[in-house]
């Protein structure tokens, strides 16, 4: 049989076929069935630092409603059950495939601040992670931002979770980016020891007749392979 081994962030796999970021990895059975079937590693769905904000602002949010109406109010507080302000299941989640599972294990974090990238990041490393891959994507709104500032806080960003974790790093990337070769040099001066071309990001639709936001799931198909594929031969 031919030798497909190779390495990845200095990881040795069998082949180099690894299974990215995807609700796959949020069950055991099918975490193992990936590995089954062939796959070499695995990229853990991703954690999402903005969703333990907003968890953690709704949940102070219901804590606090109606807590002047009466003397009593503060005593009638909700189950702190339904509210999940903590990366506890998906670090807990990464550790358990990574203990049932032969092949690397790679985190995947995407966060929106600099204390919160880093803290996370070491959680995932105590987790038993192998790698971890980074998403960095920012969406611009202010007028005053400019493509540079937005290239040098992600810059910024990556340095800083890579002095902070002994794992290897790895940076997703977004295509929406004037100069990627200059914007790729940047990142791995910084400490990435990898690339991943592209974000693949989720587009909503709009029903103009009721006014509301369509959500959909297109899957992906063999066309999407060319824009990262010409990015990688470049």
């Amino acid at each position: 049989m031919t030798d497909l081994s190779t390495t990845y962030l200095g990881l040795n796999l069998k082949n180099p076929l690894v299974a990215s970021a995807s609700p796959l990895s949020k069950k055991l059975d099918r975490a193992k069935k990936l590995e089954d079937a062939g796959i070499s590693a695995i990229v853990m769905y991703s954690l999402f630092e903005e969703q333990i904000i907003h968890e953690s602002l709704e949940l102070d949010h219901f804590l606090n409603r109606g807590s002047n109406s009466f003397a009593e109010a503060m005593s009638y507080l909700p189950d702190g059950g339904m509210y999940g302000i903590s990366p506890e299941k998906y670090l807990n989640q990464l550790g358990a495939i990574k203990k049932a599972l032969k092949i690397p294990v790679i985190g995947s974090l995407n966060g929106v601040s600099k204390g919160g990238w880093t803290n996370y990041a070491r959680k995932i490393e105590e987790a038993g992670a192998d790698a971890l891959e980074l998403n960095v994507y920012y969406i611009a709104t202010d007028l005053d931002m400019t493509s540079g500032d937005i290239e040098d806080t992600q810059v910024e960003l990556v340095a800083e979770v890579k002095s902070a974790i002994t794992i290897p790093l790895a940076v997703k990337i977004s295509p929406f980016v004037t100069s990627i070769p200059n914007f790729a040099k940047r990142l791995v001066d910084a400490g990435t020891d990898g690339l991943v071309l592209f974000n693949r990001f989720y587009q909503p639709d709009f029903d103009l007749d009721e006014l509301e936001i369509v959500h959909s799931l297109d899957l992906s198909t063999s066309a999407d392979l060319r824009l990262p594929l010409r990015w990688i031969s470049i």
